[in-house]
C-alpha cells in the first residue's frame, strides 16, 4: 500500500490509538514525530514512543524507535528498535541497525532477556510486533497461560 510521511503517521497513531479502544494499551498513547537530519520532514523522520512508552494493561510497556523515509510512496525504515518490557523485568527488543559484524551482529536482530547475543530475526514494524505481544500475553488461550507468571533464573 504506497503511502505519504503523512499517511503513515496517521497510520502509527491509528494503531495505538486501536489497541486503547481495545484495552490493551492504557493511558496516553503518545507517539511523537520528530525531524531527522538530512530527510525533508515532509518525507520522513523519527518515530518515538519512549518516556513515555506505550503501556498495557498489565504495567508491561513497549519503547519504540523508528528512523523512516518515503522513497516512491514506500516506506523505509532504515532504523529500529521495538523495546518490550514485562513488569518482572523480562524483555525482547527487536532492532535493524547498521552493523559490520553479520555474523555476531546480524543488521535485523533480537535480544531475548539479555542485551547479548544478537539473535538473526525476520524485518518487523510496528504492527506486527503487536500483534506478536498480543498473541503471546494477552490472549486468553492456552498458550498464553503457560508463558505468563513464568520465572526465568539465569547464570551465563
Amino acid at each position: 500500500m504506497p503511502m505519504t510521511y503523512a499517511e503513515y503517521k496517521a497510520h502509527i497513531r491509528a494503531i495505538t490509538i486501536e489497541y486503547g479502544r481495545q484495552g490493551i494499551l492504557v493511558g496516553p498513547t503518545s507517539v511523537k514525530f520528530f525531524p531527522v537530519e538530512g530527510i525533508p520532514a515532509k518525507e520522513g523522520g523519527s518515530i518515538f514512543a519512549r518516556d513515555p512508552a506505550l503501556v498495557f494493561r498489565d504495567g508491561a510497556r513497549l519503547e519504540i524507535y523508528e528512523e523512516v523515509r518515503v522513497v516512491n510512496n514506500e516506506i523505509h525504515r532504515y532504523e529500529y528498535s521495538y523495546h518490550y518490557e514485562r513488569p518482572n523485568g523480562y524483555f525482547f527488543r527487536y532492532e535493524r541497525e547498521e552493523t559490520t559484524d553479520p555474523i555476531r551482529k546480524p543488521e535485523y536482530h533480537m535480544h531475548v532477556v539479555l542485551n547479548l547475543p544478537h539473535f538473526n530475526a525476520p524485518s518487523v514494524n510496528l504492527e506486527i510486533i503487536l500483534k506478536l505481544i498480543v498473541a503471546n500475553f494477552y490472549s486468553p488461550d492456552v498458550y498464553s497461560r503457560q508463558i505468563i507468571g513464568q520465572e526465568i533464573h539465569l547464570t551465563v
